[in-house]
């Protein structure tokens, strides 16, 4: 029988025990999304403004209000939704930081211009206050990921549905597409530089002697902007299913988003592009069904991982291919990127892998002399 002391005892522990803050519901963590997608597409609409009209010469401007304005809207919403609970939900945390980056890179960015003017081209994307608001953006954007990460019941036991994990796909899918719009002068969906088309244009614009120079600094270009978007396109995907088996759509959701939005940089200039890339996400959804990858089946996922990038390329090199009646890359170029593209996401399963510990794979030792 306890004493009535140690009872008295366990009883005041307990009460001084902070209560743990409660975590924001699905519907919560969806608003959370549908916020930091008004942000982001605030963002894309700035860059389509930037790429399809050179002359903006001012901060003040449309987009820019709609980029801005989502930001004060998700803001206002996490610093809501934390005081309400008197404390910060599971996932949120990093959110907040970002909160604190964004708005010291935004009044940073707003002197930056009025100082130096607007930046062009690929100075806008290296800005770095932008590189600021890109950091506070990413921690933002990935909060519903990290919440629904945290919840321990979602998937238990189960494939959970797309409905139920669309606050982490979304999220996840925003994520690789705010990665992606930093480096989109690399992304082979924003544009083609693989074609026959490409290659005329090389050569009718330049000397024989500066062909053979810019030529090879297409594909120098080009075969690390095919490595990296590999990187921003799977890597959600590869992120996720660490996590959950994932359902049919997320795939879709994740590529085919990223593919829409890089196309839509340049006002769909090139549409084929994002069409050849919604046919690769749907192709990779299906695999990913087929091989079924989950957490407790690391071989699939490498699998996967391995094949995916494969697959999702192989489409887009076949599609621009058909349409051309050929490449302008040679075969050595455009294998050997569908190859590394493979090569780097295995890469990517194996660093993430856990590894085992030196007491799970070592005999026991006697300690007896």
């Amino acid at each position: 029988m306890r004493s009535p002391i140690s009872i008295l005892t366990r009883t005041s522990a307990t009460a001084t025990q902070p209560s743990p803050v409660r975590r924001m519901s699905w519907a919560e963590d969806l608003v959370t999304l549908v916020l930091t997608a008004w942000l982001i597409g605030g963002l894309f609409l700035d860059g389509w403004a930037h790429n399809t009209r050179p002359q903006l010469e001012t901060f003040f401007t449309p987009w820019h209000a709609v980029f801005y304005s989502g930001f004060a809207a998700i803001t206002a919403w996490i610093c809501w939704s934390v005081w309400r609970r008197g404390g910060v939900p599971a996932g949120y945390g990093p959110a907040l930081v970002g909160v604190a980056i964004f708005l010291l890179s935004g009044a940073g960015d707003l002197s930056w211009h009025l100082a130096f003017g607007i930046e062009r081209d690929i100075a806008a994307l290296l800005s770095p206050t932008h590189l600021g608001l890109f950091t506070g953006a990413f921690l933002i954007v990935t909060a519903p990921l990290r919440s629904q990460s945290a919840d321990p019941a979602i998937g238990r036991g189960r494939r959970p549905s797309l409905e139920q994990l669309l606050p982490a796909v979304g999220s996840a899918a925003l994520a690789g597409s705010l990665c992606a719009f930093i480096f989109m002068y690399l992304h082979p969906i924003y544009e083609n530089v693989v074609s026959l088309g490409r290659q005329a244009f090389l050569q009718t614009d330049f000397t024989s002697a500066q062909y053979t120079f810019v030529n090879r600094q297409n594909v120098m270009a080009g075969v690390p902007g095919f490595i990296l978007s590999t990187v921003f396109l799977f890597a959600p995907l590869l992120f996720l299913l660490r996590r959950w088996r994932l359902p049919f759509g997320a795939a879709v959701v994740v590529l085919g988003l990223q593919s829409l939005l890089m196309q839509a940089l340049t006002g769909f200039e090139d549409v084929g592009l994002a069409e050849l890339g919604v046919i690769g996400a749907v192709a990779v959804a299906v695999l990913l069904r087929l091989l079924d990858p989950s957490p407790s089946k690391l071989g699939r996922l490498r699998i996967f991982c391995a094949v995916g990038p494969l697959l999702f390329w192989g489409i887009y090199f076949a599609g621009i291919g058909l349409n051309d009646h050929g490449l302008g890359w040679s075969a050595e170029v455009w294998g050997g990127t569908l190859v590394w593209s493979g090569l780097t996401m295995l890469a990517l399963t194996l660093l993430l892998s856990p590894l085992a510990t030196v007491a799970e794979t070592s005999a026991p030792v006697d300690a007896r002399p």
